[in-house]
């Protein structure tokens, strides 16, 4: 279990700074193919400025964490479109949504595989108020691979107008325990007691952020109001 990085961000232009210096130093350590990027309300805005990383992006491809099942019948509502919105536009032909429009849970075990084949260089999560990332919600276990998951009333509500989801496919534990490195962002209201037991609290499935102390390459930036 390796120490954690943390990082205090003064707003939200220091998250995004924070975000690409993350993310330019896993390209260059670690050889896997994927970078997976959180699409909640406080990471959306980082990504900005990542093709500033340039040549660094050579052979890589970006992923969301998670894409809501069945999909919304607004397309613009889907992750990977809320995620192309985000991205600089020459990134976004890098861009590779997860496909849900079929079998979700064929699909989990697909990309589960691919992660595991190519390899997952970088991940960027949000941190939920109760201790979920992605959409690894509370009680999960260490064990927990890609899969797809009911999502719980207090987090579909914070989605807003998703109809006709109820569910997501989800990157698990172990898929982002697998990762070269881990960037949590802990930015905006009712962070706070989810931070603390990712930063003191011993490992429990009920806050299933505890999980991620277990990787080496841990880095927590924390931006205001958390």
């Amino acid at each position: 279990m390796g120490d954690i990085r943390l990082v205090a961000c003064s707003d939200q232009n220091a998250l995004g700074r924070e975000t690409n210096r993350f993310v330019g130093e896993a390209l260059a350590a670690h050889p896997g193919r994927f970078v997976a990027l959180a699409v909640g309300d406080s990471t959306l805005p980082l990504y900005a400025h990542l093709d500033e990383l340039g040549p660094s992006w050579a052979g890589r491809a970006i992923m969301p964490v998670d894409e809501l099942v069945p999909p919304p019948a607004d397309a613009g509502s889907r992750f990977a479109a809320r995620l192309a919105a985000a991205l600089p536009e020459t990134l976004r032909p890098r861009l590779v949504p997860i496909q849900v429009d079929e079998d979700p849970d064929l699909a989990a075990i697909a990309l589960d595989a691919r992660l595991r084949a190519e390899g997952l260089a970088a991940v960027v999560l949000g941190l939920g108020p109760d201790g979920h990332f992605a959409f690894n919600q509370p009680p999960t276990p260490v064990d927990a691979r890609t899969r797809v998951v009911p999502l719980a009333p207090a987090n579909l509500f914070r989605l807003g107008a998703v109809e006709p989801s109820k569910g997501a496919l989800t990157v698990g534990v172990t898929t982002v325990l697998a990762a070269g490195s881990i960037l949590v962002i802990a930015s905006g209201p009712g962070k706070t007691e989810a931070l603390d037991h990712l930063r003191n609290g011993p490992e429990d499935p009920e806050w299933p952020v505890t999980w991620l102390r277990r990787h080496p390459r841990l880095s927590v930036a924390i931006g205001p109001q958390t």
